[in-house]
């Protein structure tokens, strides 16, 4: 193990200055700085000024941190924490909710040129219009590298279409860079991510920072609901299956208490009900169902008829002579 003696002043100032954070603050987040540009960390450390510190430091001192104020603290975890420090990592010191660390740093997305050398991450596109540039040798820049369709205009390049550059995947070389570069195409989308966190002695892994709240909160809603049901089937009595279980016991001695020959007064609907049922069912297996009194309607239609046939009868004139005329 190296003296301490041994250690440069610098090293040492910066591990205390780390010490002093960690003393300070509840919860620490690891971010990845690849691809991470020093303006979008100068931006995002104006937003949280106040609420949280982003603290840039080679790994290996941030590392010796941890461990000496896990020697000192006696925090749980911190060890896992070291552990998941990956290269090229800053460390954020806030009390705040690392979901609401999560929600600030995906409010503040940044539009940035694609990475020169690395794939594309997006279908690029280079937008009709003026690019300001003057005209001269950048135009064979624009043709050649790109092949942009272009033309001269108030002594500016024009792009005279939507064009697309490169798809998704396939690989932006140096110079294309360069030129989108020169042209402003953002395409890219960076934010900063919170690859681990810890928070007063709690780990929050990536996936957990980043999980669908909308389906965690469907998932959690449907376990309950799972386990009351088996709850209540099991005749587990808690605060929340106690009002379900009173009112299946009193169906059930309901149920029993009908099936034995004890009267109850203040049962009487439910005899009353029974007996109708009782009586419905013989009724159907006796008469298969009962023949269907007439209604009055067709009563009374019936009635009319028969009197009106009964007219019709006194009218007739006997049989004659005179019933030829």
């Amino acid at each position: 193990m190296i003296d301490e003696q041994h250690i440069p002043q610098w090293k040492r100032d910066e591990v205390n200055k780390l010490m002093k954070l960690f003393e300070k603050y509840d919860t620490i987040a690891v971010i990845r700085m690849a691809g991470i540009n020093d303006r979008q960390i100068q931006f995002m450390r104006k937003e949280l000024r106040g609420d949280a510190v982003i603290k840039m430091s080679k790994k290996r001192l941030q590392k010796r941190a941890i461990e000496k104020y896990q020697e000192e603290s006696g925090m749980e975890n911190l060890s896992e924490l070291e552990e998941n420090i990956p290269g090229q990592s800053s460390l954020v010191f806030t009390n705040m909710d690392v979901f609401e660390l999560k929600r600030i740093f995906e409010g503040n997305k940044w539009m940035i040129p694609p990475k020169p050398g690395a794939p594309a991450p997006v279908d690029i596109w280079v937008p009709a219009g003026d690019t300001g540039l003057p005209t001269g040798q950048v135009i064979s820049e624009l043709n050649m590298t790109l092949k942009l369709p272009t033309r001269i205009q108030n002594d500016t390049i024009w792009i005279r279409e939507d064009t697309k550059t490169h798809e998704k995947g396939e690989i932006v070389k140096i110079k294309q860079a360069s030129v989108l570069k020169k042209l402003g195409v953002r395409p890219v989308e960076s934010v900063i991510k919170i690859h681990y966190a810890w928070s007063d002695g709690d780990l929050i892994p990536a996936d957990v920072v980043y999980m669908d709240m909308e389906q965690f909160r469907q998932d959690i809603a449907s376990a309950y609901a799972t386990a009351r049901q088996l709850a209540i089937g099991l005749g587990v009595i808690d605060s929340e299956t106690i009002q379900p279980l009173v009112l299946k016991a009193h169906r059930e001695a309901v149920a029993l208490l009908m099936e034995m020959p004890i009267f109850d007064e203040t049962m009487l609907d439910d005899y009353m009900k029974k007996a109708v049922a009782n009586a419905n069912m013989i009724n159907s297996i006796i008469f298969g169902g009962g023949t269907a009194a007439p209604s009055p309607a067709k009563k009374e239609k019936k009635k009319k008829k028969e009197e009106k046939k009964e007219d019709e009868d006194d009218d007739e004139e006997p049989a004659g002579i005179g019933g030829l005329f």
